[in-house]
């Protein structure tokens, strides 16, 4: 969860810096933001999905003893 958070943080952070340097008129340190921008959102994407697919798969495997209580 905490990881999660930080890359949010880091995400929005991030495109600040890239409007700076679209305002700057900063090619190169546009493109060297996006790329670091696009690694962290594929970064928390994956940690997304599996945190979902680890929730799906523990629900699952706990459902039939809720159900035999």
């Amino acid at each position: 969860m905490k990881k999660r958070a930080e890359l949010i943080t880091k995400i929005s952070l991030l495109k600040q810096k890239i409007d700076q340097c679209l305002d700057n008129r900063d090619r190169e340190g546009f493109i060297q933001l996006s790329y670091e921008l696009k690694v962290c959102q594929r970064y928390l994407g994956t940690l997304m999905n599996n945190n979902e697919n680890t929730l799906i798969g523990s629900a699952e495997q706990n459902r039939d003893k809720f159900f035999h209580l």
